[in-house]
């Protein structure tokens, strides 16, 4: 897990609000949906370092996930409002591990928590063992923001 200076997870939030269409026949959103907002809350963070998906794609790599885990702790239901907090982990090889919290803003309850593990490849899909230098700085100016 990553820290921040007072030894406290530090995030990037990226607010949400639940819409009717996510909602399930029991009034609560379905839990495909925090898959997709943890998508929302890690392309938020990763464009404003040029590493969203199609910056990757233009610079000739792809990040696709390889793991996701999801721990569902409490529902969301229509017209929550809602932060998806996204950090990432500091790894040694060419992948990115990015790790997310779902708040309810009006509490800050924690809906669910979960991961999602990349690994960088070429456009063939054939993995890489070392980060190309640019994309190594992004990777570290993202941490520095995070402050991992």
């Amino acid at each position: 897990m990553a820290y921040g200076r007072r030894g406290r997870m530090r995030y990037h939030e990226t607010p949400i609000r639940v819409r009717f269409y996510e909602v399930d026949a029991y009034g609560v959103v379905w839990h495909g949906h925090y898959i997709g907002w943890f998508e929302v809350g890690r392309n938020d963070l990763t464009e404003r370092f040029c590493m969203g998906p199609l910056q990757l794609k233009g610079k000739d790599l792809l990040a696709p996930v390889v793991e996701v885990t999801c721990q569902f702790k409490l529902p969301a239901a229509f017209g929550d409002s809602l932060v998806i907090q996204t950090t990432m982990d500091r790894t040694e090889v060419a992948k990115l591990i990015f790790r997310y919290r779902i708040l309810r803003c009006e509490n800050g309850m924690v809906l669910a928590a979960g991961s999602t593990t990349h690994v960088l490849t070429d456009l063939k899909g054939n993995l890489l063992y070392r980060v190309p230098p640019e994309v190594l700085g992004r990777i570290e100016a993202m941490q520095a923001y995070l402050e991992v």
